[in-house]
């Protein structure tokens, strides 16, 4: 009985780590994510969306940026702006 024991023990051992690696950590970005200001974009933003980004983040923040052009012709920097802007805002940075 003992026995049994111990081996479930060091299973036990063995197995949750790789339980653990599988979840990963929420902060922990993955090759390729975006992230600024401490919030994940997601992966593979071009540079428009990331520029958008920043600037609605700057924005969120009381710092009003935006360029105009972009917003209105550039889906991926408009895309970026209202996403930063709503995910930055109340932000303490």
């Amino acid at each position: 009985m003992k026995k049994r024991t111990i081996t479930k023990g060091i299973l036990s051992i063995i197995i949750a780590p790789l339980f653990v690696a599988c979840v990963g950590s929420p902060k922990t970005p993955m090759t390729n994510e975006f992230v600024y200001d401490g919030y994940n974009f997601g992966a593979n933003r071009d540079m428009s969306y990331k520029a958008g980004v920043i600037d609605g983040c700057k924005t969120a923040s009381g710092d009003y940026s935006k360029n105009h052009e972009k917003f209105k012709d550039n889906v991926d920097y408009h895309d970026g702006w209202e996403h930063g802007r709503l995910k930055c805002k109340g932000s303490s940075k």
